[in-house]
């Protein structure tokens, strides 16, 4: 799995085109934001165990460690925006935290044609701006994504739409399955045999629909949930790692430092304050709405 870099100093905006043809190597994370904005053609993203398809006029809200995977529908233009929460919440923010948490999660969006090309001239500006990179760039790109963004809660519409494939329902059960059992034993032959599959045809079908393999994704999802067992209670590294699902303590200790650049004794130490702080202060509703 490629890690992004792991920090950015300002916003940064890139556009791309990219053919039907174009194969993604691998699914990614980063540890800032991404806002993915599809401005023609189409795209499907594996994303939280579930697939979105885009198309002109949609974008999703790429949290922090969540990882992704995209495969291309038909030739696509892109827009891609990169951010910090802080770009977002310095300096007033949007005005209320409840407007602010619609952008700071997980979300799939669509822009309605009619205000589509007075929110993309926001996009455009910022793709000038990113090129200027002066001394004033970092504050024009955050005033311009807080412009952007109160645009978006004014008009634009908020969902839970996912893609319903049959040919790729088994493997997100299977992802889900692992998801839910992660502290459990489970093994290639476990996932196929539920799915119904050879296990060859459905490691093959897993890659191709999340980007990793059935026992990577299995080692990710067990380092995600580690990892907030170590900031959230004091349970030795070793229970930590029994804990979710790792029964060799050295081998845990050598995934996660390649996940993290971390042990994970270092991990807790360094981030566990600010786990507390903020758990502290996420006090607003966290359900999808329509804007």
């Amino acid at each position: 799995m490629r890690v992004s870099d792991l920090n950015i100093d300002r916003i940064y905006v890139n556009s791309i085109v990219r053919s039907a043809n174009y194969k993604m190597v691998e699914n990614h994370f980063h540890y800032y934001y991404e806002l993915f904005y599809v401005r023609q053609g189409g795209c499907r993203f594996f994303i939280n165990n579930s697939l979105y398809d885009l198309h002109a006029g949609d974008y999703l809200i790429i949290p922090p460690r969540e990882v992704h995977f995209n495969r291309y529908l038909s030739q696509c233009t892109r827009i891609n925006v990169y951010f910090r929460e802080s770009d977002l919440l310095e300096n007033g923010g949007l005005g209320s935290a409840q407007r602010e948490q619609k952008f700071l999660r997980l979300a799939f969006v669509h822009i309605p044609h009619a205000y589509r090309g007075e929110i993309e001239a926001i996009l455009d500006g910022m793709l000038r701006e990113d090129k200027v990179d002066d001394d004033a760039t970092a504050l024009a790109l955050s005033l311009e994504l807080k412009q952007f963004f109160l645009l978006c809660s004014r008009y634009c519409t908020f969902s839970r739409q996912q893609t319903q494939s049959e040919g790729d329902r088994a493997i997100l059960d299977a992802a889900r399955y692992i998801t839910e059992n992660y502290a459990q034993p489970i093994t290639l032959e476990d996932l196929s045999s539920r799915a119904g599959l050879s296990p060859s045809y459905f490691s093959r079908r897993f890659r191709q629909t999340t980007g990793m393999g059935m026992k990577e994704y299995l080692s990710f999802i067990r380092l995600q949930h580690a990892s907030m067992e170590l900031l959230s209670t004091r349970h030795t590294v070793t229970e930590v790692a029994f804990n979710c699902g790792f029964s060799d303590s050295n081998y845990f200790k050598d995934a996660f430092r390649r996940m993290y650049g971390l042990s994970p004794r270092a991990f807790r130490n360094s981030r566990t304050t600010d786990y507390i702080l903020k758990q502290s202060i996420l006090t607003q509703p966290q359900g999808w709405e329509d804007a």
